[in-house]
């Protein structure tokens, strides 16, 4: 986009100088016209763009320069990867590219209209709606204390560090809770008569921020928050604000004692609608003709914050993958959706993958998705059609009001 918008740049301050004075009023319409069409190209990228609303639009690997045969060289894998991990196999694989479906597997267990349980998948989708919920104006940012949401609480371990706990700490994985893990929590909190409440009371370790701490309590608070925020059960907020515009209503989301959606697990979903949020993410937060997310949502939550090493770092809900210039959203057992914004690829997976063979994914997904691709393709788009067009238009025009003048 930019390198186009460059060129046409160049066209506009040779055309200025073309024009002389007697056509100077066709000159002055023209360039305006050109200027206007170029500082809007970029918003009708959008508008041309593919909407998955209503389904997503198939298309062969080939029209979207994607290796068929390479591609669909997974499915040997997968089926092979079955067949030697009894306990630990993939059941569900989308690839979307430029905004159309091109691959799609299934186990025999599992179809494209079954829906899956996501995991932690649903920590990018809870992020996401926190985001929706400070566009709405229902929150004014990340920088809210938590606390404050839950006045009407009684908190055990209030300290000065608890006190200071912001949303945007939820988000980095880094509340300074005393949170030993996963693992080791997940019993008692589930046994729990008020989980919102067991996660409130755990004294603090660390001053929020100072460290990372993978926290799946602290993502459920932020389902509660955008429940007292907004006045609506976390999944009614999904609904009106999310889900119905991306066009997702095959889906279940489980919810703790008290009727909160759980922010850190719980979706069940199928991956075709997965894949629909990596495409609003790809997209800026922008969805036909509306803008679902506050500017620079999608920067801010995907940028990496804490690394791990050089394939694998964690962002604001979403995980990053640094040497491929992607992030992800990633669920136990191998639930993962997968964005590619430089290729515009989308793989939307879900499994019963064992803990030590999860994170194997990104790495298949390398050889044999971005390993089909055959060259490196720009959406061809009105936001770079027209302009490059309405350029060549108006050279055309300049050259016979030159011609004239000669004769």
């Amino acid at each position: 986009m930019v390198s186009n918008l460059i060129v046409v740049g160049k066209y506009i301050l040779r055309i200025r100088m073309l024009f002389t004075n007697k056509n100077k009023l066709i000159g002055i319409c023209l360039y305006s016209f050109l200027t206007i069409i170029v500082f809007t190209s970029n918003q009708l990228s959008f508008v041309n763009a593919v909407w998955p609303t209503e389904g997503w639009a198939t298309s062969s690997p080939i029209n979207q320069q994607m290796n068929g045969a390479q591609l669909d060289s997974i499915d040997d894998y997968f089926l092979n990867w079955n067949d030697d991990h009894q306990l630990s196999h993939i059941d569900q694989f989308v690839v979307i590219r430029n905004g159309y479906l091109i691959k799609e597997w299934y186990t025999i267990y599992y179809d494209e209209t079954d829906i899956h349980q996501i995991w932690s998948v649903t920590k990018s989708f809870i992020c996401t709606l926190m985001g929706i919920a400070i566009e709405e104006g229902y929150i004014s940012s990340v920088n809210e204390y938590v606390l404050d949401f839950f006045s009407d609480r009684t908190i055990a371990n209030v300290d000065s560090r608890k006190e200071a706990m912001t949303i945007e700490h939820l988000l980095l994985m880094s509340t300074g809770f005393a949170y030993p893990g996963d693992d080791a929590i997940w019993g008692s909190w589930m046994s729990a008569s008020d989980q919102v409440q067991y996660i409130l009371d755990l004294p603090m370790a660390t001053d929020p921020g100072a460290i990372y701490n993978y926290d799946t309590g602290g993502s459920h608070l932020i389902s509660a928050i955008i429940q007292e925020a907004t006045g609506m059960n976390t999944s009614d907020f999904a609904d009106q604000y999310l889900f119905n515009k991306l066009g997702i209503s095959n889906y279940y989301w489980q919810e703790d004692k008290q009727g909160i959606a759980f922010g850190g697990h719980g979706l069940m979903m199928t991956p075709r609608d997965m894949a629909k949020l990596g495409y609003l993410y790809i997209n800026d937060g922008y969805w036909d003709g509306e803008q679902i997310l506050p500017d620079n949502w999608v920067n801010e939550v995907t940028q990496t914050q804490w690394t791990f090493n050089v394939d694998w770092g964690y962002a604001k809900q979403w995980w990053t993958n640094p040497s491929y210039s992607s992030y992800s959203a990633q669920g136990r057992y191998g639930q993962s959706v997968f964005v590619f914004p430089d290729e515009e690829i989308i793989v939307a997976i879900t499994g019963t993958v064992s803990d030590h063979d999860s994170f194997f994914v990104l790495d298949v997904l390398v050889e044999y998705v971005l390993g089909a691709i055959t060259t490196t393709s720009e959406r061809l788009s009105l936001g770079i059609f027209i302009p490059i067009a309405a350029s060549f238009f108006v050279v055309f025009i300049v050259t016979i009001i030159n011609s004239r003048k000669k004769i």
